[in-house]
């Protein structure tokens, strides 16, 4: 079979086939792998091993009818053989070498390959790892990402990259930690983790516009975590809510950062800038799950609220048009589910946009801890602005300006901090800290 070719009939470099293939079915060519062999980093070798054959083969022979299915085949083939030169693990090189031999394993049906997806992310976030080693597990062995690119994403090295890996691996075969779907009780729980090491991928991603690439692995595994859970369980209306949350929030992404690389606030962006197409998706998720939560009567969770304030903020045609009660009323929502001091915060926000500054500062001056968040005091320092207290609220941007985590958070910060001290508002009252 012939390399594939693009739509004016040049064929298409095999290397860029290969890398389009493994970005896109690097969970299943792992899990099913991983599934064959039993050992992570046997699998990960063989993985390697048949994508660097697949470069000589494809381009010697043409690129295969199904692509993931060789690389699957070859690596199992692969590792058996790894498992035999060790001599380890010699009745499951036995058992899964003849069938490698017979052609079995080629012929899987696709429930079982999904099975072992599933298997494959709950076992990357399973929680007697730490968060840390979650994220990187996952990285790298669902999307496929490279050791070095995690530790670019996370501000680390490659080489401590690379031990956190191998650590994880050693503790999923030492420590007992089983590799399949646990049972209907604890599913939930399970899967509220892996949603958590999604969306902290994510947050890390849109708290750092150099790092914006983790939003749309973060969608990317998103979209993978929501497919593969039965479209009945409970479990898949959070991660319909999960998925819609950052739909909505990524759509804003081109208009968050001005030319300068400053921070763009909310009110002041280009609306026409938003990816509309994100926004619809995340209406309908949001409608699928509040449909199918209220016909069978299932509570929404928290991500889906998040969702659904989110899209309060995206859906006008102008930020004046923003209807504030509606946000106020669902946060209070959230926060009986999540009363953490980023939700109290935001709802203190919403709520001085809706009742007055005076009700949000009620709400914010009951976060526990507040004074080590700059946020706590970006959102004070916008209320008191609103409240007319001019001094205060530059003394609360300069505190909030000090403990920013960003140069382009400190920047704005900064600003409005300068411009109140110099006796002129730096944009519109109670124009918040959201961005």
């Amino acid at each position: 079979m012939p390399s594939p070719r693009t739509a004016a009939g040049a064929q298409v470099p095999v290397a860029t086939t290969l890398a389009e293939v493994v970005a896109t079915d690097h969970a299943r060519i792992m899990a099913a792998v991983i599934a064959s062999v039993t050992d992570w980093q046997v699998a990960e070798d063989a993985v390697q091993d048949a994508c660097e054959r697949a470069l000589t083969a494809w381009t010697r022979a043409g690129v295969p009818a199904n692509p993931a299915g060789w690389l699957v085949t070859t690596a199992r083939r692969r590792g058996i053989d790894l498992l035999r030169r060790a001599g380890a693990r010699e009745s499951t090189a036995r058992r899964y070498g003849t069938a490698v031999d017979r052609g079995l394993l080629a012929r899987e049906p696709e429930h079982a390959i999904a099975d072992d997806r599933l298997r494959l992310v709950l076992t990357c976030a399973h929680p007697a790892l730490s968060l840390e080693t979650r994220v990187a597990l996952t990285l790298r062995t669902v999307l496929g990402w490279s050791p070095a690119e995690i530790a670019r994403s996370f501000l680390s090295t490659e080489a401590a990259i690379q031990k956190r890996l191998v650590r994880a691996r050693a503790k999923i075969a030492h420590a007992g930690i089983p590799y399949r779907v646990p049972s209907p009780e604890d599913l939930p729980e399970r899967i509220d983790g892996v949603l958590g090491v999604v969306y902290l991928v994510f947050t890390t991603g849109y708290a750092d516009p150099g790092r914006a690439e983790l939003m749309a692995e973060a969608v990317r595994l998103g979209r993978l975590v929501r497919e593969l859970l039965d479209p009945d369980a409970p479990e898949r209306l959070e991660a319909s809510g999960l998925l819609a949350l950052m739909l909505a929030q990524q759509s804003r992404q081109r208009a968050r950062v001005g030319p300068g690389g400053e921070v763009v606030l909310l009110d002041r962006q280009d609306r026409s800038l938003w990816d509309g197409d994100a926004i619809a998706e995340a209406e309908r998720l949001v409608h699928e799950v509040l449909q199918h939560a209220a016909h069978r009567r299932r509570p929404v969770g928290r991500y889906t609220l998040q969702a659904a304030i989110a899209l309060e903020h995206v859906r006008p045609q102008s930020a004046d048009a923003t209807d504030w009660r509606r946000i106020a009323h669902l946060h209070g929502l959230l926060n009986r589910l999540d009363d953490s001091p980023a939700q109290r915060i935001a709802w203190a926000v919403a709520a001085g946009r809706a009742y007055g500054p005076r009700r949000g500062l009620e709400i914010v001056d009951g976060v526990q801890d507040g004074e080590s968040s700059y946020l706590f005091h970006a959102a004070r320092a916008d209320l008191l602005e609103a409240a007319g207290q001019p001094a205060d609220a530059a003394a609360a941007y300069a505190r909030a300006a000090a403990l920013a985590p960003g140069d382009a958070e400190r920047a704005a910060l900064t600003e409005k901090q300068r411009a109140l001290a110099g006796g002129s508002a730096g944009g519109s009252p109670g124009g918040g800290p959201g961005r």
